[in-house]
Protein backbone atom coordinates (compact mmCIF):
# COMPACT_ATOMS: atom_id res chain seq x y z
CA UNK A 1 0.00 0.00 0.00
CA UNK A 2 1.10 3.48 -0.89
CA UNK A 3 1.96 6.38 1.73
CA UNK A 4 -1.22 7.04 4.15
CA UNK A 5 -1.63 9.89 6.17
CA UNK A 6 -4.00 9.21 8.90
CA UNK A 7 -5.62 12.02 10.97
CA UNK A 8 -6.65 10.97 14.30
CA UNK A 9 -8.70 13.04 16.79
CA UNK A 10 -7.92 12.87 20.65
CA UNK A 11 -10.68 12.28 22.92
CA UNK A 12 -13.35 9.70 21.69
CA UNK A 13 -11.31 8.20 19.49
CA UNK A 14 -7.28 8.14 20.54
CA UNK A 15 -8.33 8.20 24.38
CA UNK A 16 -10.82 6.91 25.93
CA UNK A 17 -13.09 9.11 28.18
CA UNK A 18 -11.52 8.54 31.19
CA UNK A 19 -8.40 9.96 29.70
CA UNK A 20 -6.59 6.46 29.17
CA UNK A 21 -4.63 5.78 26.00
CA UNK A 22 -5.64 2.11 25.19
CA UNK A 23 -2.18 0.26 24.72
CA UNK A 24 -3.53 -1.16 21.28
CA UNK A 25 -3.99 2.07 19.60
CA UNK A 26 -0.49 3.25 20.60
CA UNK A 27 0.65 -0.03 18.67
CA UNK A 28 -1.26 0.12 15.91
CA UNK A 29 0.19 3.57 15.13
CA UNK A 30 3.52 2.66 15.82
CA UNK A 31 2.95 -0.43 13.21
CA UNK A 32 1.85 1.92 10.76
CA UNK A 33 4.56 4.12 10.81
CA UNK A 34 6.58 1.10 10.52
CA UNK A 35 5.33 0.26 7.19
CA UNK A 36 5.56 3.82 6.06
CA UNK A 37 2.46 5.62 6.69
CA UNK A 38 2.32 8.89 8.94
CA UNK A 39 0.21 9.54 11.80
CA UNK A 40 -0.78 12.85 12.61
CA UNK A 41 -3.39 14.03 15.68
CA UNK A 42 -6.27 16.36 14.61
CA UNK A 43 -7.66 17.28 18.10
CA UNK A 44 -9.96 20.13 19.01
CA UNK A 45 -7.23 20.66 21.97
CA UNK A 46 -4.78 23.18 21.95
CA UNK A 47 -0.95 21.96 21.81
CA UNK A 48 -0.45 22.41 25.53
CA UNK A 49 -3.57 20.30 26.54
CA UNK A 50 -3.10 17.48 24.49
CA UNK A 51 -1.99 14.43 26.69
CA UNK A 52 1.69 14.14 27.76
CA UNK A 53 1.66 10.54 27.31
CA UNK A 54 0.52 10.57 24.23
CA UNK A 55 3.07 12.71 22.68
CA UNK A 56 5.26 10.72 24.42
CA UNK A 57 4.50 7.32 23.64
CA UNK A 58 3.92 8.37 19.85
CA UNK A 59 6.29 10.24 17.73
CA UNK A 60 4.03 12.13 15.25
CA UNK A 61 4.43 12.89 12.28
CA UNK A 62 2.44 16.02 12.41
CA UNK A 63 -0.25 17.96 14.49
CA UNK A 64 -3.19 19.50 13.67
CA UNK A 65 -4.77 21.74 16.86
CA UNK A 66 -7.24 24.13 18.78
CA UNK A 67 -9.79 22.79 15.83
CA UNK A 68 -7.76 23.31 12.90
CA UNK A 69 -6.33 27.04 13.63
CA UNK A 70 -2.95 25.92 14.07
CA UNK A 71 -0.73 22.83 12.21
CA UNK A 72 2.65 21.75 13.28
CA UNK A 73 4.90 19.98 10.99
CA UNK A 74 8.44 19.07 12.04
CA UNK A 75 8.11 20.86 14.92
CA UNK A 76 7.45 24.19 13.05
CA UNK A 77 3.55 25.63 12.79
CA UNK A 78 2.72 26.01 9.11
CA UNK A 79 -0.53 27.86 9.81
CA UNK A 80 -1.98 29.64 12.35
CA UNK A 81 -5.59 31.36 12.68
CA UNK A 82 -5.47 34.39 15.52
CA UNK A 83 -8.93 35.62 16.61
CA UNK A 84 -8.30 39.52 16.83
CA UNK A 85 -9.92 42.93 16.57
CA UNK A 86 -13.64 43.23 15.84
CA UNK A 87 -13.95 39.29 15.99
CA UNK A 88 -12.70 39.34 19.43
CA UNK A 89 -14.36 42.15 21.06
CA UNK A 90 -17.70 40.62 19.93
CA UNK A 91 -17.42 37.32 20.89
CA UNK A 92 -15.91 38.42 24.09
CA UNK A 93 -19.03 40.94 25.02
CA UNK A 94 -21.40 38.12 24.02
CA UNK A 95 -20.27 35.51 26.40
CA UNK A 96 -20.37 38.18 29.00
CA UNK A 97 -23.64 39.73 28.40
CA UNK A 98 -24.89 36.04 28.04
CA UNK A 99 -23.42 34.53 31.77
CA UNK A 100 -21.25 31.90 29.91
CA UNK A 101 -17.92 30.46 30.98
CA UNK A 102 -15.22 30.45 28.57
CA UNK A 103 -11.57 30.45 28.26
CA UNK A 104 -9.09 31.27 25.32
CA UNK A 105 -6.60 28.82 23.72
CA UNK A 106 -2.98 29.67 22.25
CA UNK A 107 -0.42 27.02 20.94
CA UNK A 108 1.53 28.04 24.42
CA UNK A 109 -1.00 28.05 27.03
CA UNK A 110 -4.85 28.47 28.16
CA UNK A 111 -6.63 31.52 29.96
CA UNK A 112 -9.45 32.37 31.90
CA UNK A 113 -10.18 35.34 33.83
CA UNK A 114 -10.72 34.74 37.76
CA UNK A 115 -14.15 33.48 38.28
CA UNK A 116 -13.69 30.45 35.54
CA UNK A 117 -12.08 27.75 37.56
CA UNK A 118 -14.45 27.82 40.70
CA UNK A 119 -17.63 27.83 38.35
CA UNK A 120 -16.70 25.15 35.89
CA UNK A 121 -15.00 22.58 37.43
CA UNK A 122 -17.46 21.78 39.78
CA UNK A 123 -20.41 22.42 36.80
CA UNK A 124 -18.13 19.60 34.80
CA UNK A 125 -18.27 17.32 37.73
CA UNK A 126 -21.56 17.29 38.50
CA UNK A 127 -22.70 16.90 34.74
CA UNK A 128 -20.61 13.23 34.98
CA UNK A 129 -17.23 14.44 33.59
CA UNK A 130 -14.46 12.34 34.21
CA UNK A 131 -12.57 13.98 37.59
CA UNK A 132 -9.30 12.92 36.34
CA UNK A 133 -10.25 13.91 32.74
CA UNK A 134 -11.35 17.52 33.92
CA UNK A 135 -7.95 17.97 36.19
CA UNK A 136 -6.15 17.16 33.25
CA UNK A 137 -7.91 19.24 30.59
CA UNK A 138 -7.43 22.58 33.08
CA UNK A 139 -3.94 21.50 34.32
CA UNK A 140 -1.65 25.07 33.76
CA UNK A 141 -4.30 27.03 32.59
CA UNK A 142 -3.10 30.88 33.37
CA UNK A 143 -5.48 33.57 35.02
CA UNK A 144 -5.68 36.83 33.51
CA UNK A 145 -7.87 39.97 34.48
CA UNK A 146 -9.08 40.43 30.93
CA UNK A 147 -9.36 37.92 28.00
CA UNK A 148 -8.92 40.21 25.71
CA UNK A 149 -5.02 40.66 26.58
CA UNK A 150 -4.68 37.39 25.51
CA UNK A 151 -1.76 37.21 22.60
CA UNK A 152 -2.81 35.25 19.80
CA UNK A 153 -5.94 33.32 20.79
CA UNK A 154 -6.47 30.24 18.63
CA UNK A 155 -9.69 29.46 19.87
CA UNK A 156 -12.68 29.60 22.20
CA UNK A 157 -14.14 27.05 24.50
CA UNK A 158 -16.95 27.73 26.35
CA UNK A 159 -19.06 25.52 28.82
CA UNK A 160 -22.20 25.70 31.12
CA UNK A 161 -24.11 27.36 28.25
CA UNK A 162 -27.86 27.99 27.68
CA UNK A 163 -27.75 28.27 24.00
CA UNK A 164 -26.18 25.56 21.75
CA UNK A 165 -23.61 26.43 18.68
CA UNK A 166 -26.15 27.19 15.88
CA UNK A 167 -27.84 29.84 17.92
CA UNK A 168 -23.76 30.93 19.48
CA UNK A 169 -22.96 31.45 15.84
CA UNK A 170 -26.39 33.20 14.62
CA UNK A 171 -25.82 35.09 17.23
CA UNK A 172 -22.72 36.43 16.27
CA UNK A 173 -23.41 36.56 12.61
CA UNK A 174 -21.80 33.61 11.62
CA UNK A 175 -18.27 34.95 12.04
CA UNK A 176 -17.18 31.82 13.90
CA UNK A 177 -17.05 28.19 13.07
CA UNK A 178 -19.26 26.77 16.61
CA UNK A 179 -19.48 23.15 17.29
CA UNK A 180 -20.47 20.53 20.24
CA UNK A 181 -16.91 18.75 21.29
CA UNK A 182 -16.42 15.40 23.09
CA UNK A 183 -16.83 15.50 26.75
CA UNK A 184 -18.34 11.82 26.76
CA UNK A 185 -21.61 11.12 28.66
CA UNK A 186 -23.05 14.44 30.66
CA UNK A 187 -25.73 14.87 32.57
CA UNK A 188 -26.38 18.65 32.43
CA UNK A 189 -29.01 20.20 29.62
CA UNK A 190 -26.54 22.87 28.68
CA UNK A 191 -24.05 23.08 25.98
CA UNK A 192 -20.59 22.70 25.70
CA UNK A 193 -18.37 23.61 22.36
CA UNK A 194 -15.19 25.49 20.98
CA UNK A 195 -14.90 28.36 18.28
CA UNK A 196 -12.41 29.33 15.56
CA UNK A 197 -12.76 31.86 13.00
CA UNK A 198 -15.26 31.19 10.17
CA UNK A 199 -13.75 28.91 7.72
CA UNK A 200 -11.31 27.46 9.62
CA UNK A 201 -12.17 23.26 11.07
CA UNK A 202 -9.87 20.37 11.30
CA UNK A 203 -10.84 19.68 7.23
CA UNK A 204 -9.31 22.73 6.15
CA UNK A 205 -6.32 22.54 8.26
CA UNK A 206 -6.02 18.54 7.06
CA UNK A 207 -6.13 20.36 3.57
CA UNK A 208 -3.50 22.83 4.37
CA UNK A 209 -1.13 20.37 6.22
CA UNK A 210 -1.25 17.67 2.96
CA UNK A 211 -0.63 20.64 0.34
CA UNK A 212 2.60 21.43 2.18
CA UNK A 213 3.43 18.46 1.70
CA UNK A 214 2.68 18.18 -1.47
CA UNK A 215 0.28 14.46 -1.30
CA UNK A 216 -3.29 14.12 -2.46
CA UNK A 217 -6.24 14.80 -0.29
CA UNK A 218 -7.08 11.07 -1.79
CA UNK A 219 -3.77 9.39 0.63
CA UNK A 220 -5.74 10.98 3.81
CA UNK A 221 -7.83 9.10 6.29
CA UNK A 222 -9.37 10.89 9.46
CA UNK A 223 -10.29 8.88 12.21
CA UNK A 224 -13.20 10.80 14.31
CA UNK A 225 -16.49 10.44 17.12
CA UNK A 226 -18.03 13.55 17.40
CA UNK A 227 -19.35 17.36 16.08
CA UNK A 228 -15.65 18.31 15.48
CA UNK A 229 -15.02 15.72 13.33
CA UNK A 230 -17.55 16.52 10.75
CA UNK A 231 -16.13 18.75 8.36
CA UNK A 232 -12.71 16.37 8.14
CA UNK A 233 -14.83 13.35 7.70
CA UNK A 234 -16.19 14.95 4.37
CA UNK A 235 -12.81 15.67 3.04
CA UNK A 236 -10.49 13.29 3.77
CA UNK A 237 -10.22 10.51 1.00
CA UNK A 238 -11.11 7.67 3.90
CA UNK A 239 -13.44 8.55 6.85
CA UNK A 240 -13.12 6.36 9.76
CA UNK A 241 -15.77 6.26 12.59
CA UNK A 242 -15.15 5.01 16.06
CA UNK A 243 -18.00 2.75 17.44
CA UNK A 244 -18.64 5.78 20.42
CA UNK A 245 -19.10 7.98 18.06
CA UNK A 246 -21.96 10.46 17.26
CA UNK A 247 -24.52 8.85 14.64
CA UNK A 248 -24.08 11.80 11.89
CA UNK A 249 -20.37 10.90 11.98
CA UNK A 250 -21.48 6.96 11.53
CA UNK A 251 -23.19 8.05 8.29
CA UNK A 252 -20.60 10.17 6.81
CA UNK A 253 -18.26 7.20 7.51
CA UNK A 254 -16.97 4.88 5.03
CA UNK A 255 -16.46 2.20 7.81
CA UNK A 256 -17.47 2.39 11.80
CA UNK A 257 -14.71 0.49 13.98
CA UNK A 258 -15.33 -0.80 17.60
CA UNK A 259 -15.39 1.42 20.77
CA UNK A 260 -12.26 3.43 22.06
CA UNK A 261 -11.65 1.05 24.62
CA UNK A 262 -12.33 -1.89 22.54
CA UNK A 263 -9.33 -1.71 20.43
CA UNK A 264 -11.04 0.56 17.65
CA UNK A 265 -8.07 2.39 16.28
CA UNK A 266 -6.27 -1.16 16.32
CA UNK A 267 -9.30 -3.27 14.47
CA UNK A 268 -9.34 -0.68 11.95
CA UNK A 269 -5.79 -0.42 10.88
CA UNK A 270 -5.96 -4.16 10.77
CA UNK A 271 -9.04 -4.08 8.28
CA UNK A 272 -7.56 -1.00 6.27
CA UNK A 273 -4.62 -3.11 5.55
CA UNK A 274 -2.27 -0.21 7.42
CA UNK A 275 -0.48 -2.70 9.91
Amino acid sequence: MDTRYIFLDIDGTLVGYDSKIPDSAVKALKMAQANGHKVMIASGRSYPIIYPDLLKAVDFDGIVASGGACVFYKGEAIFRSIIKGDALENVVKYFKREGIQFLAQTSTAMYCEPDFIDAVIPGLVDAGCSKDLVEKTFVGIKLIDDIRNTPNIEKFSFYLSPYGPKKISDDLNGEFYVVDFSLGKINAPLYFGEMNMAGVNKATAIEKFMAHIGAPMSDSIAFGDSGNDFEMMQTVGLAVAMGNATGPIKELADYVTTDVDKDGIYNAFVHLGLI
